[in-house]
């Protein structure tokens, strides 16, 4: 029986050793202790199978060979598996890591953008009751509430070539020639933009030229903007004077300034703009610098000569050139969404070339919820209203006073929903 275990003993070590001890668990043991595992294998009735296999007629012995052949190209698989994984984790890390950026800043986005910490509705009828600071009223009789999917960004015309003060003088920082409100219903991408005459009589913020607060006085809106620093604390001030003009509701939570200069660059970055003139306007001499009617292709200074002239001696110049404005946004904004429809980048493009003459809060947040929004839901419905008014000649200029109505009534059906 010893010789029999010997002789098994022998064929195990005479046999390719290597490739049966791979499979074991403690290799110093069998390898410096070959009897003692025997022994083992014995117990659980394996040694007789490892035999047989090394007894064959060299068959078995060459699938072990092809086996030991084969055991490094199996590693070798195990480790790019390994690399795979470990590259797939690290795309899905960064996939998470860009979706968690995007998700925060979507929902700084949607709470700066929807903030209505400003609603303080004052109406101009006293008849209607308010609620929970303006965020219900009772008008004509019905419940309305605000809607807490209305945000707005004005827009401010500056008419200078270069935003910013004189010698850091408050006072200088020039006038919002062209002011628009873009009202933008983000539950169903619905849009409305108020036109607002640089006349609109207001109550504005004076301050001396130091920048210390002197009083609040009645006058045309433009004003409001030179009363800062030229940038963003004139854009400011003529947020404040917005809001009371809108009655107190918390509109304009972004906004952008644009210099005269931007115009040109605007316009001639979409290769410029076709449009019709709603209006005539003539020089000194009684020709026509624009006839009503006829069609401009205009380019760089044409551009900006459309939108600003006005004849001063006429009451109503500015409702003059505010048509022209008007005509002008529309043909702008049409070739402008038909340019995105071929070219994604376009809207960037926009940006960049106005962005040396421009301040602006409207951040990445911002863009994010409505980029996102937008995509989602479209432009459902886009359009230029002018606040109804009138010109009425003022002491020393042209004003403009508004008829509070009316006004309020658009208000009422652009920001509020029936809620009775």
């Amino acid at each position: 029986m010893k010789k029999q275990s010997d002789n098994r003993e022998n064929v195990l070590l005479d046999s390719d050793y290597n490739s049966l001890i791979e499979e074991k668990e403690n290799f110093a043991e069998v390898f410096l202790n070959p009897s003692k595992n025997s022994e083992k294998k014995k117990e659980n009735n394996d040694i007789p199978d490892v035999v047989i296999s090394q007894r064959g007629n060299g068959k078995n012995k060459k699938s072990l060979r092809r086996a030991k052949k084969n055991k490094p190209e199996k590693k070798k698989m195990k480790r790019w598996k390994k690399v795979l994984i470990t590259i797939l984790s690290v795309f899905l890390g960064l996939v998470i890591l860009l979706v968690s950026t995007f998700g925060i800043l979507y929902s700084m986005g949607k709470s700066s953008l929807l903030d209505t910490s400003a609603m303080k509705l004052t109406p101009p009828d006293k008849d209607t009751q308010i609620i929970d600071s303006g965020n219900y009223i009772i008008y004509n009789g019905h419940t309305y509430r605000y809607k807490d999917t209305m945000t707005s960004i004005l827009f401010m015309g500056i008419d200078k070539e270069e935003l910013g003060t004189v010698n850091d003088v408050v006072g200088t920082a020039g006038q919002a020639d062209a002011l628009y409100l873009v009202a933008i219903d983000t539950a169903y991408g619905l849009t409305n933009t108020f036109q607002i005459s640089r006349s609109t009589m207001v109550d504005i913020n004076l301050y001396n030229t130091e920048g210390d607060f002197i009083s609040t006085e009645n006058a045309q809106i433009c004003l409001s903007y030179a009363y800062g620093d030229g940038k963003e604390t004139s854009a400011e001030n003529t947020i404040t004077s917005v809001r009371r003009l809108f009655y107190g509701l918390p509109v304009a939570q972004s906004y952008l300034a644009l210099d005269i200069e931007g115009i040109k660059a605007l316009n001639d970055s979409i290769g410029g703009v076709t449009v019709t003139s709603p209006v005539d306007l003539q020089n000194a001499d009684g020709s026509y610098q624009f006839k009503q009617g006829e069609s401009y292709t205009l380019m760089g200074d044409s551009a900006e000569s459309f939108v600003r002239s006005r004849d001063l001696t006429k009451l109503d110049s500015n409702t003059n050139r505010m048509a022209r404005q008007k005509a002008y946004l529309d043909a702008f904004v049409s070739k402008a969404v038909s340019m995105t429809k071929e070219s994604i980048t376009t809207p960037i493009d926009l940006y960049n070339s106005a962005s040396p003459y421009m301040v602006t809060n409207i951040s990445a947040s911002k863009i994010s919820y409505l980029a996102v929004d937008l995509m989602r839901k479209g432009v459902t419905s886009a359009s230029i209203q002018k606040i109804p008014g009138k010109d009425k000649e003022g002491e020393l200029y042209s004003e403009y006073h508004i008829n509070n109505k009316k006004f309020f009534k658009m208000l009422v059906d652009t920001f509020y929903v029936q809620v009775d």
